[in-house]
């Protein structure tokens, strides 16, 4: 399994979101995209996803740009991945298949793992995202 470039962008731009999130001003797109590494046309069409599920909003005009729907802390990773990618399914659709013992064991260990991310995504806030960043920052050790 591996995270799509668009989930870990719109990761990326809600942490910075979170990280401005004190000051309550809107942060620009091209603010956003330069501290957070993202191609800005890219990020633009993640944060409509994002401004549609309820996670961003969005002012207009000179003093404009984006902010956080919601505190950091009431925002978690497993509702940014499913406002980019919708529902989490490993084992995919399978409608006409036979149920043979193989088929329902398979499927089993898929919705467990699937359930295991959900679990973990679920308990990751933004705000605990931004605390791991900062402590990472505060941690660089530049001795010689």
């Amino acid at each position: 399994m591996k995270v799509s470039q668009k989930t870990d962008y719109a990761l990326r731009a809600m942490i910075e979101l979170a990280r401005h999130a004190v000051r309550e001003q809107p942060l620009r797109s091209g603010d956003i995209a330069e501290r957070g590494g993202i191609p800005e046309k890219f990020l633009e069409a993640i944060l409509v996803e994002l401004r549609k599920a309820g996670l961003v909003r969005s002012r207009r005009g000179p003093e404009g740009g984006h902010l956080l729907a919601r505190a950091p802390g009431q925002i978690s990773a497993a509702q940014i991945r499913e406002a980019i990618e919708g529902p989490l399914s490993l084992s995919g659709e399978r409608r006409g298949r036979p149920a043979s013992s193989l088929d329902r064991t398979l499927t089993q260990l898929w919705e467990e793992v699937e359930r295991v991310i959900e679990e973990e995504l679920s308990a990751t806030s933004l705000e605990e995202l931004v605390r791991r960043v900062d402590s990472e920052i505060e941690v660089a050790d530049y001795s010689i």
